[in-house]
């Protein structure tokens, strides 16, 4: 698969600096499945720059997903407290074994509900169907949709495996804590509440009203990107970004996350459709340039696949 390459520029918002990661979508610049996303406003977009297009195992996209989902369904990116490690053969998550994968917490610490609990349906079905894209249920089963005709397959055996260690950084980064330094994790609590889903420079922008856990403004908006960690701060896909006003926003892979938007009865150009508000079974879908049709996978109930 070709990279793509984009010139994006870092620009200042209301006094914040713009902080953007390298990302994007493997191939070209215009997004999939734009009938279906919500249109935004414009919340003091970046230029445009230079971008490295690369997803060679799947894995730089599906982590870009989970850092969206664990904004939607859990309010916050605290990963060092809302995941834990879990022991597994490698096959599914409920499957013992020595394989160091991790899952969500449950429960509550000193402050709060942690993992699970803090979530409305009490499962976090958005994060949990991307988590168990990280076991062997899904190979060879599982295609990221790139540009035109072009996907990738998945790897869950790389995928689990840089789950664990990126979640180990983000709890190494948040036991070093210190505010007010750009590149270290801050001990400022952040609460986070989905705004609206729209066509990215790359591909779906994901966009997040900000705020400190216990209301107010956060001191230290730019170290938010830091608590990405778990998802990679320097994955590609991230494209963080401090669009000032009290908003953030990702731009993962279209597909892998649900915005929230019902079907329009269009052809979905996608490989895999995640969605909580509706079944996208024998719905028509195209990936990698053929059309297909959904179907519901066997190990998720909210995640579908073209086949």
């Amino acid at each position: 698969m070709k990279a793509s390459w984009f010139v994006r520029a870092v620009s200042l918002s209301s006094g914040l600096i713009a902080l953007a990661s390298l990302a994007c979508s493997s191939g070209s610049a215009e997004p999939r499945g734009v009938e279906e996303v919500s249109e935004s406003e414009d919340l003091g977009q970046a230029e445009q720059g230079l971008m490295s297009c690369s997803n060679p195992d799947g894995t730089n996209s599906v982590m870009a997903a989970l850092a969206v989902a664990v904004a939607q369904d859990l309010g916050r990116w605290n990963a060092a407290k809302d995941f834990v490690v879990n022991l597994s053969s490698g096959m599914s998550e409920s499957s013992a074994g020595s394989q160091q994968t991790i899952k969500l917490a449950s429960g509550s610490d000193a402050s709060g509900p942690i993992g699970k609990s803090r979530c409305r349906d009490g499962k976090c079905a958005r994060v949990q169907a991307l988590l168990d894209l990280q076991y062997d249920q899904a190979s060879n089963k599982v295609y990221v949709q790139g540009s035109g005709s072009t996907k990738v397959l998945l790897n869950p055996s790389a995928l689990r495996s840089r789950l664990y260690a990126k979640w180990q950084e983000q709890i190494a980064c948040d036991k070093n804590a210190k505010d007010g330094q750009p590149t270290a994790c801050t001990k400022e609590q952040n609460s986070l509440v989905f705004v609206s889903a729209a066509k990215g420079g790359c591909d779906t922008n994901f966009t997040f009203a900000a705020s400190a856990a216990g209301g107010g403004a956060l001191k230290y908006p730019s170290q938010l990107k830091n608590e990405l960690q778990f998802a990679d701060a320097s994955n590609p896909y991230i494209n963080f970004q401090n669009l000032g006003n009290g908003k953030v926003s990702i731009d993962p892979t279209y597909g892998l996350d649900d915005d929230g938007s019902t079907s329009t009865g269009t052809c979905t150009a996608a490989c895999v459709k995640m969605s909580i508000t509706s079944s996208y079974a024998g719905s028509c879908c195209s990936c990698g340039g053929v059309t297909k049709a959904f179907v519901k996978s066997p190990w998720n109930a909210i995640t579908f696949l073209c086949q």
